[in-house]
């Protein structure tokens, strides 16, 4: 049977128990655990298009679409089979959801370095993008994750922030690629300003924290400082914009010189904005907001003090290295501690239960995909730009509850022939767990109803 320890790893820190995992780690859980940290890690992510074709792609079809209607009005025929087109449309973005979230669960089940991809899934949530009132989105947020949180986990975190906030989906996400200065050459044609969406979201979410000293005008400042920073599409091409691709277009950049926290930034094109948001993310406040997230995800709902003190310190003395920070994480005796524990998000719930039961997920990624529907928590679908909550008291209502143990029951009456329920306790329970669950599995009257047991027991539902 699994180890105490070596539970503790696979689930505090992994997604979940597995025969794998133990294996894996063997006697030496944190070894296991800091060995994914090494950036030599093959860790290419899901395989999608890269954003950039497939916003590319939705701006092009978007534009001929308006061509199209521009055209037809009064065409019954033509305005019939653009109807046509959309419906089409729509039917092919439902398909590519459930694909690309498909390849993301999957991803999350096989792999090998599941302490590293937990990682990739907490800062996404932290850099949250959603397609809930962003179609443009549909086909392109699985390709932001790979291309700014998986591919700046070996580095600074400053670096990561710069990566995030220019990346096409962000902007496009929090209403940036129309954001103009009010005194730029376009602002003036134009008569508007800057949106101050995304400045918000970085001061407030991304770095300092709402109490981290900032003030509103900090961030009119932010926004003008992030003015011209869009997204290429076919109005662009004058200025040799690919589609789809970042784009700084000095005619919508506000001119001037501002300040931010105290600090003067000058006129330098993009570089002005870069240098605003490195300061930002190795910000004093930003260290501590980052580590009382982190805390709070990898140790308890209220994250210990000397804990967050800890992680900001090592934060502070490394100037954001992501990897030392991750580590520093291990080495937190809190996080060892039987009596903190963590509620699974539902996502968090299902990838456990595959990896531990050694489902196939390719077999059912539409199952997977409607339960997480039923229980509200399809990936980058979250409400808000703070992303999903990482409390008990949002995933653990009554509601919330049944939903999980209706999953259960059904999991074991689909695969609980199929599955030893002895071997799979041995890896999903720990050799400190209650024996009376043991002794209840015993007494199951069918195989399907042990692992409707097991699976909807507390021992899978808390990490």
């Amino acid at each position: 049977m699994i180890t105490a320890d070596q539970h503790r790893a696979a689930n505090r820190f992994g997604l979940g128990a597995s025969r794998v995992d133990a294996l894996a780690m063997g006697d030496d859980p944190v070894g296991w655990l800091i060995h994914q940290l090494d950036k030599n890690q093959n860790d290419a992510g899901p395989k999608v298009p890269d954003s950039v074709t497939t916003l590319a792609q939705y701006l092009r079809m978007t534009m001929d679409r308006r061509r199209a209607q521009d055209r037809a009005q009064g065409d019954e025929e033509n305005i019939a089979r653009i109807e046509q087109d959309q419906f089409t449309f729509r039917q092919q973005a439902r398909r590519t959801i459930v694909d690309q979230m498909g390849a993301r669960f999957a991803y999350a089940v096989a792999t090998p370095t599941p302490y590293r991809e937990r990682l990739v899934h907490f800062w996404s949530n932290h850099f949250t993008v959603s397609r809930q009132g962003k179609p443009q989105l549909i086909g392109s947020c699985v390709a932001y994750e790979n291309e700014t949180i998986r591919v700046g986990l070996d580095g600074f975190f400053a670096d990561m922030l710069v990566r995030v906030v220019s990346h096409p989906v962000m902007l496009l996400y929090l209403d940036n690629a129309q954001s103009v200065g009010s005194k730029s050459r376009i602002g003036r044609r134009r008569k508007s300003g800057p949106n101050e969406n995304l400045a918000r979201e970085v001061l407030e979410l991304h770095t300092l924290g709402v109490d981290g000293g900032y003030d509103q005008e900090d961030v009119k400042s932010l926004a003008k400082i992030l003015t011209g920073w869009t997204v290429g599409n076919d109005r662009l091409r004058r200025v040799a914009v690919k589609p789809g691709a970042f784009a700084f277009v000095q005619m919508m950049h506000e001119p001037g010189t501002f300040r931010l926290l105290g600090k003067r930034y000058s006129e330098n094109g993009v570089d002005q904005g870069v240098a605003a948001l490195r300061n930002l993310g190795n910000h004093p406040a930003t260290a501590r907001h980052l580590a009382t997230k982190l805390v709070r995800h990898f140790v308890a709902d209220e994250p210990p003090a000397k804990a967050v003190d800890k992680i900001a310190r090592v934060f502070i003395a490394t100037k954001g290295h992501l990897p030392s920070v991750h580590k520093a994480l291990i080495g937190l005796s809190d996080a060892w501690r039987n009596e903190n524990k963590k509620l699974k998000t539902p996502h968090e719930y299902l990838v456990s239960v595959y990896r531990g039961l050694e489902i196939h997920p390719r077999r059912r990624i539409d199952a997977a995909a409607g339960s997480l529907r039923v229980m509200n928590h399809v990936p980058f679908n979250a409400p808000s730009p703070a992303g999903w909550p990482d409390l008990q008291s949002h995933w653990g209502s009554p509601n919330s509850l049944k939903q999980r143990i209706e999953w259960g029951i059904e999991v074991g009456r689909r695969v609980g022939s199929s599955t030893s329920i002895r071997n799979a306790s041995d890896w999903l329970v720990d050799s400190t767990a209650s024996r009376l669950l043991l002794a209840s599995l015993e007494r199951a009257e069918s195989p399907a109803q042990a692992l409707a047991m097991l699976i909807a027991s507390p021992d899978l539902q808390w990490r």
